[in-house]
């Protein structure tokens, strides 16, 4: 289940979905510590594959969302 969800929460994040910790918690019956847990590899997934994205938090609703940064603040690309 884990990945299951790990991927869910990637695949929402990269069509520009916001995700709620309470509902994702609820759905998959998971706790607080892990959802953060499962946040904290897609941000790392995030950071070594797609530098341009980044995780941010509205803290208004409490809801995740992926924001691609212009080309200028990408500093972690790959040169081929």
């Amino acid at each position: 289940m884990k990945i299951e969800v790990v991927l869910l929460l990637y695949d929402a994040l990269m069509r520009g979905e916001r995700i709620s910790r309470r509902t994702v918690c609820a759905e998959y019956c998971i706790s607080e510590r892990t959802f953060y847990r499962y946040m904290r590899e897609v941000t790392d997934f995030l950071r070594k594959y797609k530098p341009e994205y980044v995780v941010d938090l509205s803290r208004s609703d409490s809801e995740y969302f992926a924001v691609k940064l212009p080309q200028s603040e990408n500093k972690n690309t790959i040169n081929n």
